[in-house]
């Protein structure tokens, strides 16, 4: 499987890699919705969360922009293996269950990215909202998919 956009990928290898990512994006709804428990759970604010797994860990935070103090969440995943972190990285945001977006980037480092409260003329997401963010990448034989990482949009920054 090709990790980076490689003009020599062959259409195998794209529609294997939108296979492998539906599949993985498919098995993490499923995680999700079967840990939500009842409706509306209560979870961690987005205020220095972190999630570790064997392979690395997710940390997410709350940062002010433009006076706003939850103008940004910072989300991050950080693998272990160095050697495995350049490449593709698939995702999808979530708001209280609903897909806000869903892209993929290619990283030298680490994953990380800013999503922004406000984008396009509207608000993304308000305090007590729930933040989710389903990642997957596959370097060689691995795959890494993020853990379930829902959190709540705090009140203010942390």
């Amino acid at each position: 499987m090709k990790v980076r956009n490689d003009p020599s990928a062959t259409p195998t290898s794209r529609a294997n890699r939108r296979l492998l990512f539906a599949a993985t994006l498919t098995i993490a709804m499923i995680a999700s919705v079967l840990a939500s428990g009842s409706a509306q759970a209560s979870y961690q604010p987005c205020t220095n969360y972190r999630v570790t797994t064997q392979w690395g860990r997710v940390e997410v935070d709350t940062r002010p922009r433009d006076g706003d103090p939850i103008g940004n969440i910072a989300w991050a995943m950080f693998l272990n293996n160095i050697g495995d972190v350049p490449g593709r990285y698939d995702y999808q945001i979530l708001v209280n269950g609903r897909v806000i977006e869903t892209d993929n980037r290619f990283k030298d480092d680490n994953f990380h990215m800013t999503i922004p409260r406000y984008l396009d003329g509207h608000y993304r997401y308000e305090a007590g909202d729930e933040i989710q963010v389903i990642a997957s990448h596959a370097a060689g034989k691995n795959l890494y998919v993020t853990p379930i990482n829902r959190c709540t949009v705090p009140y203010t920054a942390g």
